[in-house]
């Protein structure tokens, strides 16, 4: 009895001594994400919802409700104005003019984010004490100061890969000679032609990362006086981690700081959750198979134009498969048998059911990883930003295909819709990718939690602070210490200029001496 009390001890202190690092008090959280797209902002309640699974108080501020209530979770709900709807709308009619869009989009966006901190509603927390601050990037980083205000370290969660607004602000390496950039797209070998094309993509986002400090300067300095809080710009190195909404699986290697931490897919539950009883029904009935078709969040499917829309329902409509249609108003005219539309689609939950044969999408990050996960294939439709080269990653690892939203016509539609439904191959490559993205020594979930909790336990873990997030441009290019060895030859090539003009003229003098002799 004696020898199983002692085993019994030795193995409660073992399970006591792995689990020392692992545990940390319940924590106050808080959350601020104003991003007025609904894809970015389900990222950060997913995170939220694990943190409030494993005890932590959390507050999420966003202009997004969740289905259901959840233990420990406040919402803090401040809702966004329907300018990126409005946006969303006009790309479907006309190509977008990036150009001209962005700076008015990221204007517009900061000042969303200023009302959005400034509504009462949150104006009341402001008092509260919180343990954490994590900030839901999306253009607007000037949020950081909160984690000053609360005296709280600060975790930046974003929902796509390394970028410079992330790469700042822990001084992360971006390797444009070997990186290819997410607006680039997929490339096999980054030779001159890659890099110089990386290089001037890098150069624009340059320009436009400092076009947004330029504007946010007046939002920081209003909400965070100078007399009370630290500067803007060193609030944008003062970020305990970082966590990537990406997954090296997806995008390749690339280099990372510590505090740097992917956890590409953290919206994926690897349980589903239970589908509402007319989907699951429809879904099960469907004998073929079933295509889910989504336009993302901000776009809307009600908002194509009439010519577009008829190309899709008549070449669907034709299927043996079923169609699962996000459809913003109560129903598309004329609609085919084979279709239901629903306004709102539990989209991960409909991808995990055995039926779902295609994904048809426009091509965002947030779908893309979920359709990997569950191993659905994909037909693409890009519409705007990163989208298409996100369907040339698609098309170049063999699981899907894009088509040109602007000259789509039936035909151009329905051969790669035929080409996927008919030969295997597609599936079995995103069942061959899917297991590579899911094949993680812990979740995504688990992850992010972990190192979240870590900067908890270790007071903002500075000891994970580099060095090299301090440095100005000149400091880290080495411009600095390539300035001081030019000097130096200068000065050494000077000295030498004259010590042989010595020379010359003391053997000149000399010869003249012994000529004059």
């Amino acid at each position: 009895m004696t020898g199983k009390l002692c085993l019994v001890l030795l193995l409660a202190q073992m399970l006591i001594s792995s689990n020392r690092y692992s545990v940390v008090e319940s924590a106050r959280i808080l959350c601020v994400f104003p991003s007025p797209g609904r894809s970015h902002v389900l990222v950060g309640q997913a995170l939220l919802k694990g943190l409030a699974e494993r005890g932590h108080e959390v507050t999420m501020v966003s202009p997004f409700k969740l289905p259901k209530p959840v233990k420990n979770y406040r919402e803090i709900y401040i809702p966004a104005d329907d300018f990126v709807h409005k946006l969303s709308k006009s790309f479907l009619e006309k190509p977008p003019n990036i150009i001209k869009t962005m700076p008015v989009m990221i204007r517009h966006l900061m000042k969303t984010t200023n009302d959005t901190i400034n509504d009462p509603k949150f104006l009341a927390i402001k008092n509260e004490q919180f343990d954490l601050v994590i900030t839901g990037l999306f253009v607007a980083d000037f949020i950081l100061g909160f984690g000053p205000h609360f005296n709280a370290p600060t975790v930046a969660l974003w929902s796509a890969g390394m970028t410079k607004l992330t790469s700042d602000l822990v001084g992360n390496p971006r390797a444009l000679e070997a990186v290819p950039h997410l607006m680039i797209g997929p490339q096999e070998h980054m030779g001159f032609v890659s890099r110089f094309k990386n290089f001037l993509v890098g150069a624009v986002e340059n320009a436009m990362v400092e076009f947004s400090i330029y504007n946010q300067q007046k939002y920081y300095d209003f909400n965070f006086p100078s007399n009370r809080y630290p500067s803007y710009r060193d609030v944008r190195k003062n970020v305990s981690l970082v966590l990537l909404n990406a997954h090296f699986s997806t995008f390749g290697s690339q280099p990372y700081l510590q505090n740097v931490i992917e956890v590409g897919g953290l919206q994926i539950k690897p349980k589903p959750d239970p589908l509402p009883k007319d989907i699951q029904e429809w879904l099960d009935g469907a004998e073929h198979g079933a295509i889910y078709f989504c336009l993302g969040s901000n776009l809307k499917s009600s908002d194509l134009p009439p010519e577009k829309l008829q190309i899709f329902i008549k070449s669907l409509g034709k299927l043996k498969q079923r169609i699962l249609f996000k459809w913003e108003t109560d129903s598309i005219p004329n609609q085919p048998a084979n279709f239901l539309t629903k306004k709102w689609l539990p989209q991960d939950d409909i991808l995990a059911h055995k039926k779902v044969v295609l994904f048809i999408s426009h091509g965002g990050l947030g779908g893309m990883a979920e359709s990997r996960y569950h191993a659905v294939p994909i037909l693409g439709i890009p519409i705007f930003a990163e989208q298409s080269t996100n369907l040339q990653l698609v098309e170049k690892e063999g699981w899907g295909k894009a088509v040109e939203y602007l000259s789509i016509t039936e035909a151009s539609f329905e051969e790669p819709l035929q080409e996927i439904l008919t030969n295997p191959q597609y599936r079995q490559k995103a069942k061959e990718l899917s297991d590579l993205y899911r094949d993680r020594p812990q979740s995504a979930m688990d992850l992010a939690c972990y190192w979240i909790e870590y900067v908890i336990r270790y007071k903002g873990a500075p000891h994970m602070h580099y060095q090299g997030a301090d440095l100005n441009f000149f400091q880290e290019q080495m411009l600095d210490v390539v300035a001081a060895l030019l000097v130096a030859v200068y000065i050494v090539f000077k000295l030498f200029k004259l010590l042989f003009r010595a020379l010359a003229k003391l053997l000149c003098s000399r010869r003249k001496k012994q000529k004059t002799n």
